[in-house]
């Protein structure tokens, strides 16, 4: 795919929604082409490739399916399909997470309406993933329209996520790797010495912290912490970047359960799949 130019401010296309179990993440686009030629773009595995990935066997309604992205595999079943109209799978990510797509195509007076929604349980990965569709259903459209899909930039990409987390009041929870070494993000709402005590705490029982510049700071009535830790470089340095990054968000993670007052127990499972995630990411940045 072409590499897309650099873009002014992004502008978030899908909203976010808070409900009582977690969070829905929606998008609305309308198309000027016919919904059966939506359709068509949505469940066709040729078309599906050029926008997603290739999804082997396909949409089938009760089957399962494996979709490669390139950089990550996911897998889950269709649990839903009416032909022309409606589609809905699960969602199995590398993390091990488990979601519900729903994608309806709704013919209208000048084209289609394409909607998307997934409901999450957690924010985790949540602003993440609103950039990350919104990148995919741009390229949805350009496969629509027979252009190239492009391609947008680390940068864009996550000047999007903060968008996201910005106009929605969530959390960004995913870091990321750059010349001096790993940085990750939080939002939390609770006072600055609650938080700088829970941080305190999972660091000690996660053993991590010693190398790390861990800065606290009161943003507008939420507390922002912005963690930075060297990496040696080296040939191991990919490896230990996708460690140290797995160790802050599992210890984040802990804070946060803390300051819920929420047990939390360390996850050696949940932390290997991170670590994974990481490695699988840095060859994107």
């Amino acid at each position: 795919m072409t590499e897309s130019s650099p873009a002014k401010t992004p502008v978030p296309t899908g909203r976010i929604e808070r409900r009582p179990d977690g969070y829905t993440l929606a998008f609305e686009r309308r198309l000027d082409f016919p919904a059966a030629h939506i359709w068509d773009v949505l469940t066709n595995t040729d078309k599906v490739a050029q926008w997603l990935g290739m999804v082997t066997p396909g949409w089938q309604l009760g089957k399962e399916y494996r979709l490669d992205m390139g950089n990550a595999a996911v897998t889950g079943t269709v649990l839903q399909m009416s032909p022309g109209l409606s589609l809905q799978f699960t969602w199995e990510d590398p993390l091990g997470d488990e979601s519900v797509l729903d994608w309806q195509v709704l013919e209208t007076s000048d084209g289609a309406l394409l909607q998307f929604r997934t409901h999450e349980t957690s924010a985790d990965f949540l602003t993440e993933g609103a950039a990350g569709w919104q990148g995919i259903l741009e390229a949805f459209d350009d496969v629509a329209a027979g252009r190239e899909p492009a391609r947008a930039s680390m940068d864009q990409w996550q000047a999007l996520r903060d968008a996201y987390a910005e106009q929605f009041d969530v959390s960004p929870t995913m870091g990321h790797v750059d010349t001096a070494g790993i940085v990750i993000e939080r939002w939390y709402n609770a006072p600055v010495d609650e938080v700088r005590g829970a941080l305190d705490r999972t660091a000690s029982e996660l053993g991590i912290g010693g190398e790390a510049s861990v800065d606290i700071a009161d943003d507008g009535g939420r507390v922002r912490v912005v963690v930075r830790q060297p990496v040696t470089g080296g040939n191991g340095e990919p490896d230990e970047a996708s460690g140290v990054l797995a160790a802050w968000h599992q210890a984040l993670d802990a804070a946060g359960d803390h300051l819920a007052g929420d047990p939390w127990h360390p996850s050696s499972r949940r932390l290997a799949a991170l670590k994974e995630f990481y490695g699988s990411s840095a060859g994107d940045a």
